[in-house]
């Protein structure tokens, strides 16, 4: 039985009273006395319908205090629950989001963005809504206790049939039930496969919307199969619900069948005790289907905080060491930066073994522009993250200014780092940020990057990211322009370029950089340009080969575009 599979209602009751101790118990209890009062109610009503008498007394009196404290108690409950759950998923959402991002890059990669994704919206949402089903069943369930009590105080002897009965057809509930969870959980196992085709329609819709039979293959290949075993188990599940519902209610008419026409005949039971009965169990037929109406809910919520505390358990089995060395101050300039015998080992997408980068042997002198080339799949992007801090060396040391980088310090060392990815990630602001020049300072690199005509930096934000691709690494690197950090990482920046901006990119933008002490790092095809590097380092099947001797060429940094004449020097420090 795997972690998944081991939760039940009672573990989302627990995960509740954790996190708002006092909330909940106060929502419990009050949603108790609400289902006690209703019970009451139908006490007072069934008493003083037999009542013979005109004079009331009280009972009026009675009934509206009765009546206005099951609807206080019924709202306070469901208020105060309805607010512990959203606060709940408010905090386990940051709580996950926390633990990704302290989690290695290469398990999140492993574990992929449709499941992390499934965690954070379907399984807190299904949670969600079992906490704040919690109010109903405590009333409900109260109601029914309330209503037995009431049943046993008329006739203990007719009290045991119906205990009997009622204990029947939960064990037949309970028994018929335990067969849906199977078909749930296989239906919850599916929602990963099916967020990765909804993200594959997204992105890929373009492609999709070019090729008719690929449109078709994505539909009934893909889309369709997956959910299809979504809606099957989904429906085997409820079906065996449904059938045990059912059942559990006809069990309920056939007590009141005994009740009606068998129990008469006894001596000890009267024709009012018979009424009585009748009434209450009618009256306990509503609470207790809505009771086990709600039990599907709390079965996929078992299934989903199983698969939460699953996810949680991964990424705190995971996660960096922040103590496993004693913190170094690192220099906020560059410094020299040393990859000694540095080993990392992945799998290549169609490899069946795993890829060995390294062992590798590098030294970047601070305030040096390199170059790092080689074919696809020697492992340059992989020695990127590496060099950024975003993967771990699984043998050798990193060194910056002699001090290991190591657990303690590690995140501190990604700090020293500008980078834009090849497959990077936009945001629509300057998150992070701050000074009160910031818009200014952004206007001016976006005016250097002829980006200014079509984006306008307000209060931080970026009026579009609605770009061409080029476009949209233009506006990264003024991000990283922004962040004015001592080491900048480029990979493929140019990729997406047309050739005006990719001769800015290495003439211009690159040579600026590096004439404010910074260190520069750019992995990179375009040959064109080596002479540029103060060293070229090429990769091949995971090892350091040879570095290219850069060819000196002489070249004008000027270039002429549309806006003019852009020199290095127009590009003004930050």
């Amino acid at each position: 039985m795997t972690a998944a599979t081991r939760f039940t209602s009672m573990d989302i009751v627990i995960h509740l009273l954790s996190r708002s101790r006092i909330s909940i118990v106060l929502g419990v209890v009050t949603g108790i006395v609400s289902g006690l009062g209703s019970a009451a109610l139908i006490g007072l009503i069934n008493t003083e319908v037999h009542t013979t008498s005109l004079d009331f007394g009280y009972a009026p009196w009675i009934f509206g205090g009765l009546g206005f404290l099951v609807l206080f108690t019924h709202i306070t409950s469901a208020v105060i629950v309805m607010h512990v759950g959203q606060t709940a998923a408010r905090d386990l959402r940051m709580e996950l989001s926390r633990r990704i991002m302290n989690a290695p890059l290469c398990l999140l990669q492993r574990l992929g963005a449709p499941r992390l994704m499934a965690n954070l919206t379907e399984d807190v949402s299904v949670l969600v809504d079992a906490f704040q089903l919690i109010p109903y069943m405590c009333i409900n369930i109260s109601w029914v206790l309330g209503c037995l009590v009431y049943l046993g105080w008329l006739s203990w002897n007719l009290f045991i049939l119906v205990v009997v009965v009622i204990t029947l057809g939960v064990v037949i509930y309970r028994l018929s039930a335990m067969k849906a969870i199977g078909p749930l959980r296989a239906a919850r196992e599916q929602d990963d496969a099916l967020y990765a085709h909804f993200r594959g329609l997204i992105q890929g819709i373009k492609e999709i919307k070019l090729h008719r039979r690929r449109q078709d293959a994505f539909l009934m290949d893909l889309l369709y199969p997956t959910a299809e075993a979504c809606r099957q188990g989904n429906i085997s599940a409820m079906t065996v619900f449904t059938f045990a519902a059912t059942l559990g209610t006809a069990i309920l008419y056939f007590l009141i069948g005994i009740i009606v026409f068998e129990t008469s005949t006894w001596e000890s039971i009267t024709q009012e005790i018979v009424i009585g009965y009748t009434l209450t169990v009618l009256y306990m037929m509503s609470p207790l289907t809505a009771v086990i109406s709600g039990l599907p809910t709390l079965s996929r919520a078992s299934i989903a905080l199983g698969k939460i505390n699953h996810l949680r358990k991964e990424l705190v089995d995971q996660s960096e060491d922040l103590n496993g060395c004693t913190p170094t101050v690192l220099s906020t300039h560059p410094g020299l930066l040393e990859f000694i015998e540095v080993t990392h080992r992945y799998k290549r997408e169609g490899d069946e073994r795993n890829f060995t980068l390294g062992p590798l042997n590098l030294t970047l002198q601070p305030s040096e522009l390199v170059f790092i080339t080689g074919g696809n799949g020697s492992g340059k992007s992989t020695l990127g993250l590496l060099l950024v801090g975003l993967y771990n060396p699984e043998g050798g040391q990193i060194r910056l200014n002699n001090a290991v980088i190591c657990g303690s310090n590690s995140e501190y060392y990604r700090q020293q780092f500008s980078v834009v990815f090849s497959d990077f990630y936009l945001f629509e602001s300057l998150l992070g940020l701050v000074g009160s020049d910031l818009d200014e300072r952004a206007q001016t690199y976006l005016t250097k990057l002829q980006l200014n005509h079509k984006v306008k930096v307000e209060n931080g934000i970026f009026s579009t990211i609605e770009l061409s691709q080029g476009q949209r690494k233009r506006l990264a690197l003024v991000t990283a322009y922004l962040e004015d950090r001592p080491f900048y990482v480029f990979d493929e920046w140019a990729a997406d370029q047309d050739p005006l901006f990719k001769e800015l990119f290495y003439t211009v933008i690159l040579s600026d950089l590096k004439a404010r002490g910074k260190t520069v790092v750019v992995i990179t095809h375009d040959d064109h340009y080596f002479h540029l590097a103060d060293r070229c380092i090429r990769l091949e099947d995971g090892l350091i080969v040879e570095g290219v001797p850069p060819i000196r060429k002489e070249q004008t940094h000027t270039i002429r575009h549309d806006m003019g004449d852009v020199s290095a020097q127009e590009i003004n420090p930050l």
